[in-house]
C-alpha cells in the first residue's frame, strides 16, 4: 500500500511567521522532509530538504516538529487556509478555530 504524502503548516500570528513541512516521496520511491520557514509579509524565507530512511521515520520527525512549533507558539492551520491568508495579506486562522 502507497502511503500518502503529509503537509502540515504552522503559524506565529504575533511574530507574523510560518512554517511548513512536507513529506514526499519522489520518482525513485525515496522519502524527502521538506522544511519551509520565513516571515508572513516577507520574500526571503528559507527550505531545507533531508533525505528519510522511511516513511514512519518521516511521519515521527513531523510529530517532533509540531511539538516544538506548539512550544515556541506556533498554531496549526490547514493550508488551504494558509495559502488563502498570502493571497488576502492577512494572517491565517489557526485550526480548529
Amino acid at each position: 500500500m502507497e502511503e500518502p504524502s503529509q503537509h502540515h503548516a504552522w503559524v506565529h500570528s504575533a511574530k507574523a511567521r510560518y512554517y511548513q513541512v512536507h513529506l514526499d516521496q519522489d520518482l525513485f520511491g525515496h522519502w524527502t522532509l521538506r522544511k519551509v520557514w520565513g516571515g508572513i509579509d516577507s520574500s526571503r524565507g528559507r527550505m531545507h530538504n533531508t533525505g528519510i530512511p522511511s516513511y514512519d521515520d518521516g511521519v515521527e520527525q513531523i510529530r517532533e516538529i509540531a511539538k516544538r512549533r506548539s512550544q515556541h507558539g506556533y498554531h496549526r492551520v490547514f493550508l488551504r487556509s494558509f495559502r488563502q491568508s498570502f493571497d488576502a495579506g492577512a494572517t491565517a486562522q489557526p485550526a480548529g478555530a
